[in-house]
């Protein structure tokens, strides 16, 4: 015995589901969405210069936001990051920064089980077009386990992510306040 689906006629179901999908598909498009990483190319161009002004604070964490930035801008839009400002089509300049730590929980003995990584960073970017000024404020919340070790490499990964979210906030912020046009 046949089966009949509830449109009536075997494999209707499929069309109606493939001009379902087809029709959410034009409608996203024509929106307008795109996502924060499309801009990529429009903000910064082919090759953007990428310096980070050190606290004498934290010296080292200036090494490793300039190594973040590049990173994302190198993986995320496939921009070139190069040694010179004159070479750059942009510069993204790092002017002050700082990383907080609190604990947020702690085991029987004391020792710290979960904390919250807080960044503030002062992106500016200077184009073409003109310069933009943001400052970015991002937590992150970090578990973790009672091993040195581990704590470090969890600092560590807090750190890049809380850097990541930065940069998407100040795309985000560029992008939405009329840069592009």
């Amino acid at each position: 015995m046949r089966t009949v689906s509830a449109f009536g006629r075997p494999g209707l179901l499929r069309v109606y589901t493939a001009l379902l999908a087809i029709v959410l598909l034009i409608s996203i498009e024509g929106c307008g969405y795109k996502p924060v990483s499309r801009y990529g190319r429009s903000l910064f161009g082919n090759k953007v210069y990428v310096s980070v002004k050190p606290s004498g604070i934290e010296p080292r964490n200036g090494i490793f936001i300039r190594e973040e930035i590049s990173r994302v801008f190198r993986d995320r839009f496939d921009i070139d990051v190069v040694l010179r400002r004159a070479d750059a089509d942009s510069a993204v300049t790092v002017t002050d920064y700082r990383f907080g730590y609190s604990s947020l929980s702690t085991d029987d003995n004391g020792y710290v089980t979960r904390y919250r990584v807080t960044t503030d960073i002062r992106f500016e970017l200077e184009t073409s077009r003109g310069k933009r000024t943001k400052k970015v404020h991002v937590s992150e919340d970090v578990g973790i386990k009672a091993s040195s070790l581990t704590s470090s490499a969890a600092r560590e990964a807090a750190m890049r992510y809380s850097i990541e979210k930065a940069m998407d906030e100040f795309i985000a912020y560029v992008a939405q306040e009329g840069y592009l046009r």
